[in-house]
């Protein structure tokens, strides 16, 4: 109840720091030109693009093929692509989006995104973006959705229609600590699709943060198919 209650504060504040102080890199701290920037040049050039060369389902940069992040995933999407390696600046702008109340890294990331989707004419033809979503009690507590944020933000960019046709109705563990094993047992059941009319035979693009063993996304996906999607494309932010 304490944290529903003072994030939203805290966004506040920072809302209004963010129009009396000169700009600042949300990394480093040094002065920017542009608050719409988030990071100064120094740390954007320590940033990690994930480049060429993945895995065609999975998108792991392992270059062995068959690929063995696949066998142990079996996973329900059809791909799934991220564009920055989880590290330096990239992790410590994904834990500011999720736990310090600034949402500006949503823009930043959504960019990016949106025009990995813009190059990939197969994507460009799905039918809508939808996120990852929290569940009711976590979302109160943090005061937004961090994947929802960047979802929408993607949207807008690439004018495709945006939806969350799946709900998360177990408020489970949270995954940062468990293992691959656990993570899987923890997500079972926990994910519902709110109306099939919105899935069934549609092409969705999934967006998250962070891929780290892909547990989420996965069990999403599962629910979608069961749903009777047709195609799932995930796409996060970073690749742990």
């Amino acid at each position: 109840m304490e944290g529903g209650f003072l994030l939203p504060l805290k966004m506040l504040w920072n809302k209004i720091l963010e129009l009396l102080i000169p700009p600042a890199c949300l990394v480093c701290g040094n002065r920017i030109d542009d608050r719409y920037q988030v990071i100064c040049p120094d740390c954007e050039a320590k940033l990690y693009l994930i480049g060429e060369g993945t895995c065609p389902v999975c998108g792991s940069e392992n270059k062995e093929l068959p690929c063995e992040v696949c066998a142990e995933g079996n996973f329900a999407f059809d791909s799934a692509i991220s564009v920055f390696r989880y590290s330096g600046p990239v992790r410590d702008l994904i834990h500011i989006l999720k736990y310090n109340g600034y949402s500006s890294p949503a823009g930043y990331f959504a960019l990016p995104i949106a025009e990995l989707i813009e190059s990939k004419p197969v994507l460009k033809n799905y039918d809508y973006i939808c996120a990852v979503p929290l569940h009711r009690v976590r979302k109160r507590e943090r005061g937004y959705n961090q994947s929802d944020l960047i979802a929408y933000s993607v949207a807008k960019l690439i004018d495709m229609p945006y939806f969350n046709p799946v709900k998360r109705r177990i408020n489970t563990l949270s995954q940062t600590l468990l293992s691959r094993d656990h993570r899987i047992k923890n997500l079972a059941g926990a994910f519902q699709v709110k109306n099939k009319n919105l899935v069934a035979g549609k092409k969705i693009i999934l967006i998250d943060d962070v891929f780290t063993t892909g547990s989420t996304l996965n069990e999403i996906a599962k629910t979608l198919r069961s749903a009777g999607a047709d195609k799932i494309c995930a796409i996060t932010v970073a690749r742990a």
